[in-house]
């Protein structure tokens, strides 16, 4: 199995310009910012992940996953609070104590809601799931 985050990238990427009664802040920052994220070629990253998955001669399925809160929340004790996130690479949760890297924390939560899908089937999760059948014997 291969866990995803569910970007909205076009959402990302949105330009902060403004107007001229209400011009936007940080205009510089952020298109530089837009400019990496569309760089990285995430959908494409995505589409050929889930195809050479897909293909591949024991398929792997690739759950995509909401990613509402999943660098706020402790993959340890399960409190979420925007003030977990010390700095951009600190995770310290404010209930438990456990501290870690901020993206170690996020692969964390989303790994563990993937598996919990899987085994629980409860919403929120879209599955890019293989074409291939499956045989069984009995």
């Amino acid at each position: 199995m291969i866990a995803l985050e569910n970007l909205k990238i076009k959402n990302m990427t949105k330009s902060v310009k403004g107007t001229i009664q209400n011009p936007g802040k940080n205009v510089a920052q952020k298109a530089g910012l837009n400019r990496v994220i569309l760089e990285q070629s995430w959908s494409l990253f995505k589409k050929r992940l889930t195809d050479k998955a897909t293909n591949a001669t024991t398929p792997v399925e690739v759950i995509t996953i909401n990613p509402a809160f999943t660098s706020m929340r402790c993959s340890k004790c399960g409190h979420t609070n925007k003030t977990n996130r010390k700095s951009q690479a600190i995770f310290c949760c404010k209930a438990c104590g456990y501290t870690n890297n901020v993206n170690v924390n996020a692969a964390k939560n989303i790994i563990s809601t993937a598996v919990g899908h899987t085994v629980s089937g409860r919403g929120g999760i879209s599955h890019a799931r293989s074409n291939k059948r499956h045989s069984t014997t009995r």
